[in-house]
């Protein structure tokens, strides 16, 4: 991922946790993230059961290639597989958009 991407994708993510921020307060949770070399995981953090720790569960993982952003989800296994009912875009706001409202059910 080139650096003007990176800096892109930050710049959303950072506005898409911001916007998160009033539910993350109600529900004692929050919404993070990871940039990997082309890829960015979507996290949930949640506080540990005794409260002394927050941990971070993986939501949907999007990987840039030559056909643009396309959007993985986890099984039980903890394998990531690809959800081939979102087509590739080269749209990342579009691709967490899909994530976020998770019309399939599977976030």
């Amino acid at each position: 991922m080139d650096d003007f991407t990176k800096r892109r994708i930050e710049k959303i993510m950072r506005h898409y946790m911001e916007s998160t921020v009033q539910q993350q307060l109600q529900n004692q949770r929050g919404i993070g993230y990871a940039v990997d070399g082309d890829d960015v995981i979507l996290v949930e953090q949640r506080p540990s059961k005794d409260g002394s720790r927050w941990i971070e569960l993986p939501v949907a993982q999007f990987r840039l290639d030559a056909g643009g952003w396309r959007v993985y989800g986890l099984d039980s296994g903890g394998r990531w597989h690809l959800v081939p009912e979102i087509p590739a875009s080269d749209d990342f706001e579009a691709q967490l958009g899909h994530v976020t409202r998770n019309e399939l059910g599977i976030f």
